[in-house]
């Protein structure tokens, strides 16, 4: 059984749909809507190719955003997919200036841009997100870059709100304002969700031990976890926990103390793969 992909629509999405509208900009909203879709599709037809599967195509504010099934890949193959949006997008300025369509290749080259913005969830939020986090941790980078989504969405808020005095125009930044706003109060949660889902798929990572008090929370010793390594937590000269149990105590509320509690049980100051699992009681 084939399973199909699901169109689904913000609610922000339409409202700024019709808002072109109402201020006469329906012809710019569908060349807003060609690029989108020329460029996510070619996204997604690029992820495909390594393997990732698309749940459903979201229609939003700022663009079309195609979901993917969770699936551990390389660092490097991740950073340049992220580009392939944007690059499409060149590509399609470059054939419409050829074709003497100057006003839709700005337009084109404006959306392409704005994909690489350093905040989630553009792609550019993205690429700074799997560079962060490789450097700094996965949840620690994500809880920068939504702290920085959530300025800019505020931002636009009140800047379409007081320019719309002035040019009423300026309603349109409002559904992109609030839409940054709604998506980076839900990301943090997901990405959370997606490191987790992928430190469940039986792949061999590099393994780097982290010493730590044990005093930490679970939030605080899940700041340290990215998708490209296999991390565990040992306490000085004793025993150690994996990944997997502390994102186990933050998603089911445990305390600093159930996470140590099963080292203290049992005997894993050995430096193995083989204590990923069965700390989970």
């Amino acid at each position: 059984m084939i399973k199909q992909t699901k169109l689904k629509f913000h609610p922000l999405f339409l409202l700024l749909a019709a808002s072109l509208y109402y201020y006469g900009m329906g012809t710019l909203f569908w060349d807003m809507l060609f690029c989108w879709a020329v460029q996510e599709v070619g996204y997604a037809f690029f992820c495909r190719r390594k393997g990732l599967r698309v749940r459903h195509w979201l229609f939003t504010p700022l663009g079309i955003r195609a979901h993917f099934a969770s699936t551990n890949i390389a660092f490097e193959i991740k950073l340049r997919l992220h580009f392939i949006g944007s690059g499409i997008g060149i590509i399609l300025s470059v054939v419409l200036f050829g074709l003497e369509q100057k006003n839709f290749a700005v337009l084109s080259l404006l959306l392409a841009g704005i994909r690489l913005l350093p905040f989630l969830p553009l792609e550019g939020g993205r690429i700074w997100l799997e560079i962060l986090g490789k450097w700094k941790g996965t949840l620690r980078a994500a809880s920068w870059l939504t702290k920085a989504g959530y300025g800019i969405g505020y931002g636009l808020c009140v800047f379409g709100v007081l320019f719309s005095i002035i040019e009423p125009c300026a309603f349109l930044i409002l559904p992109v304002g609030l839409y940054l706003i709604y998506v980076n109060r839900h990301e943090f949660i997901q990405i959370a969700k997606n490191l987790y889902s992928g430190m469940l798929i039986d792949k061999e990572k590099p393994l780097r031990e982290v010493i730590v008090s044990g005093k930490e929370t679970p939030f605080e010793l899940a700041l340290h976890m990215n998708p490209y390594e296999d991390i565990y937590f040992f306490r000085e000269n004793q025993g150690g926990v994996s990944q997997e149990r502390v994102m186990l105590a933050l998603f089911t509320e445990k305390d600093s103390q159930w996470v140590w509690k099963i080292a203290d049980q049992k005997d894993f100051g050995a430096k193995t793969y083989q204590f990923g699992y069965d700390d989970m009681e």
